[in-house]
C-alpha cells in the first residue's frame, strides 16, 4: 500500500475530498411495468435483483424477465459498460443496497426496484463501485433506513452518501490492488470448487464400491441362508 500512500501524500497535501454522491455520480431508477406487460417471447429484457450475485457482486442471467416492446423506458435506463447496478428496492433488507458491476454494454434494461449509479468526470466507474461495496456505504444504508419500514434507495437517501474523492491517479491505483484481491478470491473459489468436486467424485466412488457386495448373495446361498 506504500505506493498509494505517497501518491495520496504528494498529490492530497490537505487531505483527501469527500463528496456527496450526488456530486460525484448520477443516480438513475428503472423501467416500471406490470404483471400484465411480462411476455414469454421477444419483447425487452428486464434485470432484477435476482439478477445480482451477492457474494461476488456480478450479474447472473439465469431468470431475465421479457416485457412488451410497449412499455415505455428512457434510454438511460438501458445498462452500459462501467453502470453499477444496484438493488434499491426490496421487500428483503439483505437485497437493498447490494450492487453488480456491469463490465459491457448490454442488451438490457433494469427494473423500477433497480437503479443504476455512473459515475461523474473525475471518479472512476470501478472505484466506485468499490466505494458501494464497502462497509462505508452499507453504514449509510443501514443508518438511512433504519427510522422507516420501506426499503427504498430514493434519490435523496443516493445523494447524501459521502464518499472519498482522492486524485484520479489514486482511484486508479486502488481498482488495481482492490481488483488483484477479487481476482485471487476467485481464483481460490474456482480452486476450492475443483477439489471439493474431487472429493465428492471419491466418496460417491467408495460408498458405491463399499456398499456393492457382488459375492455376498452368492456366500448366502452357499450358507443355506
Amino acid at each position: 500500500m506504500s505506493q498509494i500512500d505517497d501518491l495520496i501524500r504528494d498529490l492530497c497535501p490537505n487531505g483527501v475530498e469527500v463528496r456527496p454522491l450526488g456530486e460525484a455520480a448520477d443516480y438513475v431508477r428503472g423501467v416500471t411495468y406490470s404483471k400484465s406487460q411480462e411476455v414469454a417471447v421477444g419483447g425487452i429484457q428486464i434485470l432484477r435483483a435476482n439478477n445480482i450475485t451477492l457474494s461476488n457482486y456480478t450479474l447472473n442471467f439465469d431468470d431475465v424477465r421479457r416485457v412488451s416492446d410497449d412499455v415505455r423506458r428512457r434510454p438511460n435506463q438501458r445498462l452500459c459498460a462501467g453502470d453499477v447496478l444496484i438493488s434499491a428496492a426490496s421487500g428483503s433488507r439483505v437485497h437493498v443496497g447490494k450492487v453488480a458491476y456491469v463490465a459491457a454494454d448490454l442488451d438490457c434494461y433494469f427494473g423500477g426496484f433497480m437503479g443504476v449509479v455512473r459515475a461523474r468526470p473525475g471518479v472512476l466507474n470501478r472505484y466506485l463501485f468499490h466505494v458501494l461495496t464497502s462497509v462505508l456505504f452499507e453504514q449509510h444504508v443501514t443508518r438511512s433506513l433504519s427510522t422507516t419500514t420501506i426499503n427504498n434507495l430514493n434519490g435523496s437517501i443516493m445523494a447524501a452518501f459521502r464518499l472519498p474523492v482522492p486524485p484520479l491517479e489514486v482511484q486508479g491505483e486502488i481498482v488495481k490492488v482492490l481488483d488483484l484481491f477479487q481476482s485471487l478470491e476467485a481464483e481460490l473459489e474456482a480452486e476450492l470448487e475443483a477439489e471439493l468436486e474431487a472429493r465428492r467424485r471419491q466418496y460417491a466412488h467408495y460408498r458405491d464400491s463399499l456398499l456393492t457386495f457382488t459375492d455376498f448373495g452368492e456366500r448366502e446361498r452357499e450358507s443355506g441362508g
